[in-house]
């Protein structure tokens, strides 16, 4: 069903996310909690209660409705704010598609706000807090049939509903089964729902109350209460017999709805609040008159809503919700069929279907699609120290993730250490036993041609990196150096399942930690460092002695840098930058800090994805995995920025000496690395070339663009 969902959940420093999911556009943003429109909803709830509870003389009608349409004016302030800008262009983009709203469990007072009232023109449903499993119910070509609860009557006057109903009963609109006085007990309510052949739909009159933790409460005939986690077993077993429909008819049903849609029924109508057994017998005859004329299940609960508005019924605007599971279509009320004669069908269909009138139930061929989702990451990091701020990154991608959908797309990190990056690659690719994974391809010679969205000498800034990851060529879909993975084989595989995700960017980084000074290429002979990638490649050029040669070709890790620098296995050593160089402690172990780091200018790495694991994704779970690499992404390069800026300060108090290469090294430095790279690109025109020819073009662009609109802080006048 074709629709743009809204997601709220919370954040640790007590502010919202926000994940919009449409057909024309899909994002995240984040909110501030509206501490305000709260404390109106709680002063129009107690204004309320004492009218509709008896204390009517004391508490004019017309106060109420003026706290009834203050939360809902505050509600539409908030609605305006720049920052629902996303959702209000999702909007504008899909004028009267259905607005699909799920709030987090722990958010429950924006869940009682009268959303409904915003949504100018269009259908508003509500989604459970996380996506429950889908039953598999067989096609049946039966009798409609309908079971009746009715609970306790004193003080309620409920003829008028169950009249209506037993008048369509007589006519052969449906079998109906009625649950009343002695009848209306726990155990005969569990007995009914088991029943076969089973039930299209079910009708509560009377009582209902809130309680989270059992599912919410309904009472019944007896007097007693049964709650919504006691009725899960036969509530599942209705649902896999045909029940897609459950109409609450009596107070504070929130609990109730998130519980029965967990069992798998389609559709519930709720009553979030308390409410008037007048207004809410005013609003179910009305319902059963809109979808007697043959309106659709939503049509009809917005205009028995609409009901609500009218006089007697103070502050009773908005309290009527209709909530939805993810994978529910459109619901019909039972039609007279000439051919099938006095047999009606109850019908779930979608817009095609309907227009015919006539079937049988429509059978949901899936389980879960929308349920939880488990992806197992390979993280190259996982092993090494927790502290690097780039091995946080795959705990901040997951953690974020969850947050978003509420724990229903989960990513288990795996300890991938002792695997090379085309391991890990090579495993994702395949699709087993990763469905994603976190590797440095600047680690691993076989994977060079993707070291372009990693770090190349000389390189792009990080501004103009990210525009590189994203930098598509005219009528492509994927990211130009996405378009190398199939070019590559891993053994005799090609890469041909994989894309990427933007994950961490580390920003510049600095030329390393040295024990003596270099001043110029002379000092460079023969000094063993720590250094990967092209710039290791490079520096060899040098006479450097690198990881290619004191390692048996692999990257020394960095929990062993400091050992080795102490050890004086080696001579120097690079990783990131300030903050993460301290962690290791290799300012403990060398005099020289040097920069730039222009062999790693601006340091991305992806998050590798099996596609086929991404393409089975929902919508939202797609959205929600971008949205939190993007912010991930986001969070590594800001977080980096200003923890450098501290880490730096401590380092020149504490004397560490600060030192550039010299322009004439950077001469040398720079002009080899570019015969390097046209090297490698002849050496590989296929795959390397064919990165670094679009890569050069693109770098020309960018800086060519950015020399016009980027400011300089040189430029301004002394």
């Amino acid at each position: 069903m074709t629709s743009i969902d809204l997601n709220l959940q919370p954040l640790g420093d007590g502010s919202l996310a926000a994940l919009v999911v449409s057909p024309a556009l899909q994002g995240s943003s984040t909110l501030s909690l509206p501490a305000h429109l709260l404390d109106l909803d709680d002063a129009w709830r107690r204004r309320f209660l004492v009218h509709h509870g008896g204390g009517a003389a004391s508490l004019k009608a017309h106060v109420v409705d003026d706290y009834s349409q203050r939360r809902i004016d505050g509600l539409r302030h908030w609605w305006e704010e720049s920052s629902w800008s996303l959702l209000q262009r999702a909007l504008r983009l899909q004028p009267g598609m259905p607005l699909r709203l799920r709030v987090a469990e722990s958010l429950r007072a924006l869940e009682h706000l009268p959303w409904e009232s915003l949504s100018q023109g269009r259908p508003l449903w509500r989604l459970p807090p996380q996506d429950p499993l889908l039953p598999e119910a067989a096609p049946r070509n039966r009798r409609a049939r309908l079971l009746l609860l009715v609970g306790q009557e004193e003080g309620l006057e409920l003829e008028a509903e169950i009249r209506a109903l037993v008048g369509l009963a007589e006519r052969g609109r449906w079998h109906l089964q009625i649950l009343r006085g002695p009848r209306s007990t726990a155990a005969g309510l569990r007995q009914a729902l088991e029943a076969e052949p089973g039930w299209d739909a079910f009708i509560h009159l009377g009582h209902g109350s809130e309680d989270k933790e059992e599912g919410g409460r309904l009472q019944l005939g007896d007097g007693s209460w049964v709650s919504g986690a006691s009725l899960e077993l036969p509530l599942r077993r209705a649902a896999d017999h045909g029940l897609r429909l459950i109409l609450l008819n009596s107070c504070s049903g929130i609990d109730l709805a998130h519980r029965f849609l967990a069992q798998g029924v389609a559709w519930v109508q709720a009553f979030r609040d308390p409410v008037p057994s007048g207004a809410a017998a005013q609003a179910f005859l009305r319902l059963l008159r809109q979808l007697e004329r043959g309106r659709s299940f939503p049509q009809a609960v917005i205009a028995a809503a609409q009901s609500l508005e009218q006089p007697p019924w103070a502050g009773c605007r908005g309290l009527l919700s209709v909530y939805c599971h993810p994978e529910a279509t459109s619901y019909q009320w039972p039609r007279v069929s000439p051919k099938l004669q006095r047999r009606e069908v109850l019908l779930l269909v979608g817009g095609a279907a309907a227009a015919g009138g006539l079937a049988a139930g429509v059978a949901w061929d899936q389980r879960g699609r929308y349920g939880s989702t488990v992806w197992k990451m390979a993280s190259w990091l996982e092993g090494e120290n927790p502290d690097l701020l780039v091995s946080r990154a795959p705990h901040v991608l997951a953690e974020r993730l969850k947050a978003i959908t509420a724990g229903r797309f989960v990513i288990e990190l795996v300890d991938a250490s002792p695997l090379t990056s085309s391991d890990i690659l090579a495993k994702v690719n395949e699709g087993r036993p990763y469905a994603c994974g976190y590797a440095d391809v600047y680690y691993d010679p076989v994977l060079k041609p993707l070291m372009f969205a990693k770090a190349v000498p000389f390189g792009l800034t990080p501004r103009e990196q990210q525009a590189w990851l994203w930098y598509r060529r005219d009528g492509e879909k994927t990211p130009f150096y996405q378009t190398v993975y199939p070019r590559i084989r891993i053994g005799k595989r090609p890469l041909d399942q994989m894309m990427s995700i933007p994950l961490t960017c580390t920003g510049g980084q600095m030329g390393g930690w040295f024990k003596r000074e270099i001043n110029d290429l002379d000092d460079l002979r023969n000094l063993r460092m720590r250094v990967p990638g092209l710039g290791a490649e490079v520096l060899r050029r040098f006479d450097v002695v690198t990881d290619l040669d004191l390692n048996n070709g692999r990257i020394i890790p960095p929990s062993e840098l400091s050992r080795r620098l102490a050890t004086k296995m080696l001579d120097a050593a690079e990783w990131i930058g300030p903050r993460d160089d301290v962690v290791l402690g290799l300012h403990k172990q060398a005099r020289y800090y040097y920069s730039p780091g222009w062999w790693e200018p601006s340091t991305t790495t992806d998050l590798f994805v099996h596609r086929p694991a991404f393409e089975a994704l929902g919508n939202d779970h797609k959205a929600a995995l971008q949205s939190a690499c993007a912010e991930t992404f986001q969070w590594i390069l800001r977080q980096y920025d200003m923890d450098n800026m501290v880490v730096l300060e401590d380092l020149r108090k504490q004397g560490v000496q600060l030192r550039q290469f010299n322009p004439t090294l950077m001469a040398a430095f720079a002009r080899t690395s570019q015969e390097h790279l046209q090297f490698l690109s002849d050496q590989d025109p296929q795959r390397f070339g064919y990165v670094h020819r679009e890569w050069s073009r693109f770098r020309d662009r960018i800086r060519s663009t950015l020399a016009v609109t980027q400011f300089n802080p040189g430029q301004q006048p002394a």
